[in-house]
C-alpha cells in the first residue's frame, strides 16, 4: 500500500511540473522589448529610441515601416511617457509601421497568444494581431491584455499591423499623422497544456487503486 500511495504521489508531482513549464514558455523572442543595448535620453530625462536602427534593431523582431509620420520607437517608462504596460520598456508602434518574426511551435497544438496595450495616441484604425492564419482585432483604446487560442502544427509567422482604413479615415489621418501609434509589449505565445494529460494521471491512479483493493481482496481470500 506504501508503495501504490508513494507512486501516485510521484506522479502527480510530475504532471504538475510539467504543466507549470508548458506554461512558462514562450517562443517569442524578445516579446517584452527588454532586450536593449542602447537608449537614448531626452532633457526630461525619458529614454526612447527610434526605429529602424542598423546599429541596434529590435533583438528578434523584424520592423517594417511606411516612412510616414512619426517613427516608432522603443521607449522607457518614464515620467512623461506614463506606465509601459509590463517591465521596463515597451515598443510604441506609429501608425502604419509593423512588426513580425518567426515562430517555430515544438509540436502539433493548440497555444495561447497575448499581447498588452496602452497609452493609445489614434483614433483612425484598430489593431491587427495574426498568427497561423489567426487574425484578431484590438480595437481602439483597449488598455490592458488581450489573448486568444489557435492551432499551430508548424512554423508559422507573428505579425502585429493596423487595420486598413477608409477613404475618409485616411484622408483625416494625412492631415494629422505625427503622434499617432500604441505601446505594446508582453507579447507571449505558448503552449495550452493538453488535459488528456490530467486524465491519463488520474487515469493512472485509479488503475494504481484498483489493483491494490484487488490485492487486499485476494489476501482476505487466503
Amino acid at each position: 500500500m506504501f508503495v501504490l500511495r508513494h507512486l501516485a504521489v510521484v506522479a502527480i508531482c510530475f504532471l504538475a511540473a510539467s504543466l507549470r513549464v508548458a506554461e512558462a514558455t514562450t517562443l517569442v523572442t524578445n516579446g517584452g522589448f527588454e532586450a536593449q543595448a542602447f537608449m537614448q535620453t531626452n532633457p526630461s530625462g525619458n529614454q526612447y529610441r527610434y526605429v529602424p536602427s542598423d546599429l541596434y534593431p529590435i533583438t528578434g523582431w523584424t520592423f517594417t515601416s511606411t516612412g510616414n509620420g512619426e517613427n516608432s520607437y522603443l521607449v522607457a517608462a518614464g515620467p512623461n511617457y506614463g506606465n509601459v504596460p509590463e517591465g521596463d520598456y515597451a515598443l510604441r508602434l506609429s501608425i502604419g509601421d509593423s512588426i513580425s518574426q518567426a515562430i517555430v511551435p515544438p509540436a502539433p497544438g493548440v497555444y495561447s497568444v497575448s499581447i498588452a496595450t496602452q497609452n493609445w495616441q489614434v483614433s483612425y484604425s484598430d489593431l491587427l494581431m495574426t498568427i497561423g492564419g489567426t487574425g484578431v482585432v484590438i480595437p481602439i483604446g483597449t488598455s490592458g491584455t488581450t489573448q486568444f487560442t489557435t492551432s499551430l502544427s508548424g512554423s508559422t509567422t507573428l505579425a502585429i499591423d493596423w487595420l486598413a482604413m477608409s477613404g475618409q479615415e485616411a484622408d483625416a489621418q494625412a492631415e494629422d499623422f505625427n503622434g499617432h501609434g500604441v505601446y505594446v509589449d508582453a507579447i507571449s505565445v505558448t503552449a495550452v497544456p493538453e488535459p488528456s494529460l490530467g486524465v491519463v494521471g488520474l487515469g493512472g491512479g485509479a488503475a494504481l487503486a484498483a489493483i491494490g483493493r484487488r490485492c487486499r481482496g485476494r489476501s482476505r481470500l487466503r
